[in-house]
């Protein structure tokens, strides 16, 4: 299982190595965290502009890989391979002064707070990074009756994995390999709104088309991989991209911050 400490290192330096350094100064604060604040894993900033892009690192969810059974509107068709990622806020927050502060901050009502207390605003941060690694592990019992973590893909899952191209097909090299495919994604572009497409899935939300916040566990969709030619390698269709290509986010994300 990867861990979300390490897993900001890691991103912290392949961008490091990927993105121009004459272009781009990628740093990783030192914060401490605070009710009502949110802290920024990782800040890259643009040289010429002074702009600066704070990212937020979260991990695909245990297990969190599966083909959709159904059609599901804002998420996927039926067939598509999907991987969610776990995306939610560590800390929330209930008593009634600091929910009326959070609230303020985030130019929300109490109420809209208090339902979506555990989920990120577009304006937290601008971009997630994801590795999708942790999707295809699951949790068992060992001899002992000890819970441990396993890297144990589906049928399904080893099938999208080899789609994927890794170089060499023994486990712990697949393990590496899924660990560090890495996508990046916008935030209003996995936050709730008529824009985006997404849906909010909190039943007490009032604005389920519109609400504004990020879902706990935002998809990356890499449509029904059955229907591509066997010689190309799945991409997600719904706005994620590779880690390879981020630069190319990055600039898109400079023009509205």
């Amino acid at each position: 299982m990867i861990r979300g400490k390490a897993f900001e290192f890691s991103t912290y330096s392949r961008l490091k190595q990927i993105l121009p350094a004459e272009e781009w100064t990628v740093t990783k604060p030192v914060m401490n965290a605070q009710t009502g604040t949110h802290d920024i894993d990782l800040m890259v900033k643009h040289n010429l502009t002074g702009k600066v892009i704070s990212v937020e690192c979260k991990l695909a969810g245990k297990g969190g890989f599966r083909v959709a059974k159904k059609s599901q509107a804002g998420i996927a068709s039926k067939d598509d391979y999907l991987i969610s990622v776990k995306c939610m806020r560590s800390r929330t927050t209930k008593t009634p002064a600091k929910v009326a502060s959070a609230a303020r901050m985030l130019s929300v009502s109490p109420e809209a707070f208090l339902t979506h207390s555990d989920q990120y605003r577009a304006s937290n941060f601008d971009v997630v990074a994801t590795s999708i690694g942790n999707a295809f592990y699951e949790t068992l019992e060992d001899e002992d009756g000890n819970l441990m973590y396993k890297f144990q893909p589906t049928e399904a899952g080893k099938k999208f994995i080899k789609r994927l191209n890794p170089p060499v097909d023994n486990e712990i090299a697949l393990q590496e390999f899924v660990y560090n495919k890495v996508y990046f994604a916008s935030s209003l572009d996995i936050a709730v709104s008529s824009k985006s497409g997404v849906v909010c899935n909190k039943r007490s939300c009032l604005d389920k088309s519109d609400c504004g916040f990020i879902p706990n566990y935002p998809v990356i969709n890499f449509g029904n991989i059955t229907e591509l030619s066997p010689d190309l390698i799945p991409s997600p269709k719904n706005h994620w991209i590779e880690i390879e290509r981020v630069e190319q986010l990055f600039k898109e994300v400079l023009d509205r911050i």
